[in-house]
């Protein structure tokens, strides 16, 4: 049994749990996003696809942008099944290369990551006051309790060893690094942040095939969760965690059930950002709108220009919208 006839079989094992699930054609199957909930105002829009590409299944919606493989979309809907899809898809690989069969044993973490990143790189709590990053954090106002999850990279080459992947393909410049972990602090992967005047400012290195969702390990359940684009934004609320860009649906992935409340930088009202911040309106979920009175493209802008972090918060506090009142705040917003 192939690879993708094994997709294909357990995507119809999983089709009664996907809602409007229909066969479009002998390689593409449509139905509602189970990530974002497709259309809250129209029930019978499905705009989530499964369909063939490089040997497999991927997924893709074109509501939130959600993109990943068949695996995370069976964890997300009958995560009994996830294990015997990822056994099968295993055995049939096996087979395909002629090695010998071996059940997988399910993931052990002996090591904690940041064991592992102090082996490698140096910690700027461990730094001294006029190193270069430490200047550079001090500067972003980064606060200093997250210091000692925050590293310095002299060379990026280092970072090679954490997945050969990657070897022969990092340059070798100096970054401030940020992890990503996962909520059992498991490390994903990291980026590394230029210092200077680098026309690449972010240089990402997958450890994982996890999302990298920054700030998971740190997450408070049940209390409000803030989602960012950029980590160091995040570095300045009390429970936040970001998504590394727009593409927040792989962050609400992780805190599904969550009271979330999103932010978006501060952008040029044009059509993709309105369409954007309207799509995510539409779900339920609490939203900052920014008013004409915030002058700053994000928070850590506003930290730098001066205001402080319990000003920033009471500020998101009185600009936090959802349901009809956020319809309202948008509207207004769009005219600014």
């Amino acid at each position: 049994m192939s690879s993708i006839v094994v997709d294909h079989k357990y995507a119809q094992m999983i089709s009664h749990r996907l809602s409007l699930f229909k066969r479009k054609s002998d390689r593409v199957y449509n139905f509602r996003c189970p990530f974002c909930g497709d259309s809250q105002r129209n029930k019978l829009k499905a705009r989530g696809y499964l369909f063939e590409k490089s040997g497999g299944l991927i997924y893709k919606c074109h509501n939130c942008d959600m993109g990943t493989n068949l695996g995370k979309l069976i964890d997300l809907v009958d995560p009994g099944l996830a294990r015997a899809y990822r056994l099968e898809s295993y055995k049939d690989r096996v087979a395909a290369n002629n090695e010998t069969f071996v059940i997988p044993k399910e993931e052990v973490v002996t090591e904690r990551p940041k064991i592992i990143l102090d082996e490698l790189l140096p910690r700027l709590d461990k730094l001294p006051d006029h190193h270069r990053a430490v200047e550079y954090v001090k500067n972003r106002r980064i606060p200093k309790d997250r210091w000692n999850d925050l590293y310095y990279a002299r060379d990026m080459k280092i970072l090679e060893q954490l997945n050969p992947a990657y070897e022969g393909r990092l340059a070798s410049d100096e970054r401030l690094v940020i992890p990503f972990r996962r909520e059992d602090g498991l490390l994903t992967g990291l980026t590394g942040r230029s210092m200077g005047n680098s026309s690449l400012r972010y240089v990402t290195v997958r450890i994982t095939d996890d999302p990298l969702i920054y700030g998971l390990d740190r997450v408070k359940r049940g209390k409000t969760i803030y989602v960012t684009e950029g980590p160091i934004d995040s570095m300045f609320l009390d429970n936040a965690i970001a998504a590394g860009g727009t593409d927040f649906a792989r962050a609400l992935y992780n805190v599904t059930g969550e009271n979330v409340v999103l932010i978006f930088d501060n952008q040029p009202r044009n059509k993709q950002v309105v369409k954007r911040v309207e799509s995510f309106a539409t779900r339920g979920y609490s939203m900052i709108i920014w008013n004409s009175a915030w002058k700053w493209k994000d928070i850590n802008d506003a930290i730098i220009s001066g205001a402080s972090s319990s000003e920033v918060e009471y500020i998101l506090n009185k600009s936090t919208f959802k349901g009809l009142a956020l319809k309202l705040a948008i509207r207004d917003w769009k005219k600014c």
